[in-house]
């Protein structure tokens, strides 16, 4: 297989957006990454990446993406897909597999991955072989947290203690995850992620941006959504990536 990672498009918009140039629009001109990354949006029509925008304070928006510079954050919407039911993906873009996801979003993984290189994560050049493979995937460890609606308040919780495993006969607390940026590639000039709408894989996945690096990784039998503890499907929620302390 012919991978070509997602670096050069990256590296020239971080020029323009961290070494400090001043424009008097506050916002970045817009960049035109290579054809297969732009040329669709959700709907399948065509679309222009949105400009990356100054917001003052270290922090930027790239269309509803809000990147934190001082925090190395990336907070983006999604809403609750699944209450109950076996998982694969923490979370998909509306066209990825959502008959199997916690969550979803409208948020294309392109402009995700723009946003995590310009905070400085680092993907692998260790890709796992397959979907499911036995193998820990590589990557630089974060933190997945959600800004939620329960009971009249807004709450912000681990995105695993939404997650159950299954042992033997029993179901149990995940506890904290283990989860790492791996980064999506391109493959004859398709940016995989795009592609498949794969974001946070549980079950491991060599096209997610995320990928799970906890034992039973390997596994699509034993992960479950954590029934009476998610909100009703359509909640809407905000999702924030971070560097795990």
């Amino acid at each position: 297989m012919k991978l070509a990672y997602f670096r050069m498009p990256v590296l020239f918009l971080t020029a323009f957006v961290f070494i400090g140039v001043s424009y008097a629009a506050e916002t970045v001109p817009r960049f035109a990454a290579p054809p297969p990354f732009l040329t669709q949006n959700t709907e399948g029509l065509t679309a222009q990446m949105p400009p990356i925008e100054k917001l003052g304070g270290g922090k930027y928006r790239l269309g509803e993406i809000f990147i934190d510079k001082t925090e190395r954050s990336i907070s983006f919407p999604a809403q609750v897909n699944m209450d109950k039911g076996l998982l694969e993906y923490l979370l998909v873009q509306n066209k990825g597999k959502t008959h199997e996801s916690l969550l979803r979003t409208r948020i294309d993984p392109h402009y995700l991955q723009i946003a995590f290189m310009l905070l400085g994560y680092e993907g692998t050049d260790q890709r796992l072989s397959m979907q499911g493979a036995p193998e820990t995937p590589k990557g630089e460890r974060i933190n997945i947290t959600v800004m939620a609606p329960v009971a009249g308040k807004t709450v912000f919780i681990g995105a695993d203690q939404w997650l159950s495993i299954k042992d033997g006969e029993k179901m149990k607390n995940t506890g904290s995850m283990n989860w790492v940026f791996c980064g999506s590639y391109v493959d004859y000039g398709r940016f995989m992620a795009q592609e498949s709408g794969s974001i946070i894989a549980i079950y491991h996945d060599p096209v997610a941006l995320i990928d799970n690096a906890s034992p039973g990784g390997e596994s699509d039998k034993v992960w479950f959504v954590k029934e009476g503890s998610v909100p009703p499907v359509g909640t809407q929620v905000t999702v924030t990536i971070s560097p795990a302390k």
